[in-house]
């Protein structure tokens, strides 16, 4: 699933129904919704991190790379 979330696909959704059909038959429904939140996370963070380009270990106000 977090292949399909993270390849671009311009023709189609990423996320077919057959796709959460077959993560729903590995998962159970709290299992699979902390799946989708899990990496609706990352979809967020790791564009900021692309952007921010964070210093781990650093404080946050000196986390940065100017």
């Amino acid at each position: 699933m977090s292949e399909a979330i993270f390849t671009a696909n311009p023709g189609a959704e990423r996320v077919s129904d057959e796709l959460v059909a077959r993560a729903a038959a590995h998962y159970d429904e709290k299992a699979l919704w902390t799946l989708v939140l899990v990496l609706s996370q990352m979809c967020y963070f790791v564009p900021v991190a692309l952007v921010a380009k964070p210093i781990p270990g650093r404080p946050l106000d000196e986390n940065h790379t100017t």
